[in-house]
């Protein structure tokens, strides 16, 4: 297997809308602009789908390395962006696909979503 598709960890996320679909999107999207610009480096991608009738938001979020995700957790903590988004939105739903170490592991159980965690890759590849 791709040593680089071994080290990905991928969050795959259910949240529940709490706000009004426009209260929402502009916040969620000030909490992804911040990220985009001073989150941490092994951060590759952060996508949020949803539509306006639903209350129901799904979120895939990848890092290229494990090693950086508390330190991503540790760094959006503060800011108001990521507390603004907690406003407006509540986990619902956590699967984790790959290895997360014990600290973050730790952190994501005290929020009491986490329902699957796939920490074994067994074939993969990134380009």
């Amino acid at each position: 297997m791709d040593p680089a598709a071994r080290e990905r960890i991928t969050l795959v996320e259910v949240l529940e809308r709490t706000a009004p679909f426009p209260v929402f999107t502009a916040t969620l999207q000030a909490a992804v602009q911040r990220l985009e610009t001073e989150g941490v480096s092994s951060l590759l991608s952060i996508q949020f789908h949803a539509r306006p009738d639903d209350t129901e938001v799904g979120a895939v979020i990848t890092f290229a390395d494990s090693r950086q995700v508390m330190e991503h957790i540790r760094r959006i903590s503060s800011w108001p962006e990521f507390k603004a988004l907690l406003g407006v939105a509540k986990p619902v739903d956590v699967r984790v696909y790959g290895r997360l170490g014990e600290e973050a592991h730790a952190w994501l159980r005290t929020m009491n979503v986490v329902s699957k965690v796939f920490e074994s890759p067994v074939a993969g590849f990134v380009r």
